[in-house]
């Protein structure tokens, strides 16, 4: 039991680590780049304690922001993992359905609440956002799915 969670542990960092990689590499690529690091905190709120949870989150926040002060959108970052924790026990579909729905509108409100011209100035670039961020959250999803069972909360 142990092993087995802190080799979840150790999965959910290396994830997140490359998922922050492909993101900087996707915009420093193509000029615009799917939230690929927000996709891998949602989807590790469906495999991970509220203790690990936070540790991965405030790790996030560092490696995207080392300033002593945080702002909103940081601590949005924190935050919008912990949310979809409790709320996939509200809602009644499938955990694989609910990753995906999660992963979708956590961009979606990030984006509508701290860049609003991002949506409104291109949207197709931003439905290719959304797209490729669920379908990465998607994708971890069942990768870890077929290693790990989903965590109770």
């Amino acid at each position: 039991m142990l092993k087995e969670k802190y080799g979840k542990l150790a999965a959910s960092f290396l994830f997140f680590v490359i998922a922050s990689f492909l993101q900087l590499n996707f915009k420093a690529f193509f000029g615009w780049s799917p939230e690929f690091a927000m996709a891998a905190l949602v989807v590790f709120g469906f495999y991970l304690s509220v203790l690990e949870m936070g540790v991965l989150s405030f790790f996030g926040i560092f490696l995207f922001n080392w300033r002593v002060l945080p702002g909103w959108e940081i601590l949005f970052f924190f935050l919008i993992p912990f949310f979809m924790m409790f709320a996939r026990k509200i809602f009644p579909w499938r955990n694989d359905f609910n990753c995906v729905l999660g992963t979708v509108f956590s961009v979606f409100v990030f984006y509508a609440v701290f860049g609003l011209q991002g949506i409104l100035g291109n949207p197709g670039v931003f439905m290719w956002i959304l797209a490729a961020t669920a379908f990465f959250g998607a994708a971890v999803f069942r990768l870890l799915n077929y290693f790990y069972k989903i965590s109770p909360i």
